[in-house]
């Protein structure tokens, strides 16, 4: 949809929905304003000189639009005016506008500047897409208690590890596990992102993370039983187009049990799906009919990655070919089983690869975040080592997260 904005003192949107649909520009977002919006993504904006309001400056058109040239710098726009003004044309022609059109004006005089404006579009998004390659991990599990939250912490951690622009997305409902075992306090929750609406912007959602480390930021899960009734799909379709722009990876963690409305968009938009299981037979069976419900509902298979946690919880009861056979589905990865690791860990708020980095936990959480990012794993420089060691030896650790409970 072309969204334009038209810089104007008279609400005539009747009239310009009319004249986009006789240069058949296709579906039209129509805003009349009286300012430039900051921080906002518009396709075209029309600065209408035209009509009664042209009377009522007090200073040349040709001056009003030397003014609002720093900030149409970069933008695709054209000039109306119902006179013929030989000052502002020229001035038109200098800032850089697309087109400069005279009311009344024929359909075949705004077809051409809407063609050089989509074909500009299309290239614009053509490089963006060549620039940004964003993928979105949703971890999931139908049983609850195999760690799918622990999982997305840490391997989003590990992403950073590589230098990449990571967002965790705490989609889980109302436990906030991801912001608790990292020991942050989130700025913004999704239900604050999502109320935004019409007007949540690159601006906003920049604002509205809350940093980890250089390369890791995280939008925390819903706090108040009310904040259910603020999530909607378009609010949380914005926010992930305009995350994919700025992040390399995006990992999303989402309730257990059923699929519910929130659950299944962060499904469908998946690049990957972490499915957590672990040797507990109840979660091999419940595990087993999520999978198979996935493909039931148009899922593709080969998104779906299962993932076997705490390999050795129950020593010798199952062995990963049998839950393999059981949930008829490849194996992604297996994660080894160090249970006193991960509960003083997260008593600290660290994740495992800060807390214990040379633990195989740390390593296997490293693997996977090698896996699904086709990146070979970075190698601790012998300072970071030292530093490790030194941290460890004097007992140095991060604050305890009871603090802002």
């Amino acid at each position: 949809m072309l969204k334009v904005i038209i810089l104007s003192r008279v609400n005539d949107t009747p009239y310009w929905e009319e004249q986009f649909n006789n240069a058949q520009a296709g579906p039209v977002d129509i805003t009349i304003r009286e300012d430039i919006p900051g921080g906002q993504n518009f396709d075209l904006f029309i600065i209408d000189f035209s009509g009664t309001q042209a009377s009522a400056f007090s200073v040349a058109p040709k001056d009003i639009l030397s003014s609002l040239s720093p900030q149409l710098e970069g933008k695709n726009f054209i000039i109306v005016t119902d006179k013929k003004d030989a000052d502002l044309a020229i001035e038109a022609i200098r800032i850089g506008a697309i087109g400069f059109l005279v009311k009344p004006f024929k359909d075949n005089e705004l077809r051409p500047v809407i063609t050089k404006l989509q074909n500009s579009t299309r290239q614009q998004q053509g490089l963006a897409i060549q620039k940004k390659q964003c993928k979105i991990i949703t971890l999931l599990s139908y049983k609850g208690g195999t760690g799918v939250s622990t999982t997305a912490v840490n391997l989003a951690y590990a992403i950073s590890t590589f230098e990449k622009k990571t967002l965790i997305i705490d989609a889980a409902g109302f436990s906030n596990h991801a912001t608790v075992l990292l020991n942050v306090i989130p700025k913004c929750t999704i239900a604050d992102v999502c109320k935004q609406d019409k007007d949540l912007d690159e601006a906003y959602l920049e604002n509205a993370v809350r940093p980890v480390n250089p390369y890791l930021n995280i939008i925390g899960g819903l706090v108040r039983t009310e904040d259910i009734n603020s999530l909607s799909i378009t609010g949380l379709n914005t926010m992930l187009r305009i995350a994919k722009e700025h992040y390399d990876y995006i990992i999303v963690d989402t309730s257990t049990h059923l699929l519910d409305e929130i659950t299944m968009f962060f499904i469908q938009q998946a690049n990957d799906l972490l499915l957590l299981t672990t040797f507990d037979l109840l979660a091999v069976k419940d595990n087993r009919f999520y999978i198979q419900t996935l493909k039931e509902i148009g899922i593709n298979p080969d998104k779906i990655k299962p993932i076997i946690n705490r390999q050795d919880w129950f020593v010798g009861s199952l062995e990963p070919e049998l839950i393999q056979k059981q949930i008829n589905h490849p194996i992604y990865h297996a994660l080894p089983n160090d249970w006193e690791l991960c509960v003083e860990a997260s008593n600290y708020g660290r994740p495992i690869l800060e807390f214990s980095p040379d633990s195989q936990l740390a390593i296997s959480y490293k693997i996977l975040a090698a896996k699904v990012t086709d990146l070979e794993m970075p190698q601790q420089t012998e300072e970071e080592a030292a530093a490790e060691a030194h941290k460890q030896t004097k007992g140095e650790k991060k604050r305890g997260i009871l603090n802002w409970f």
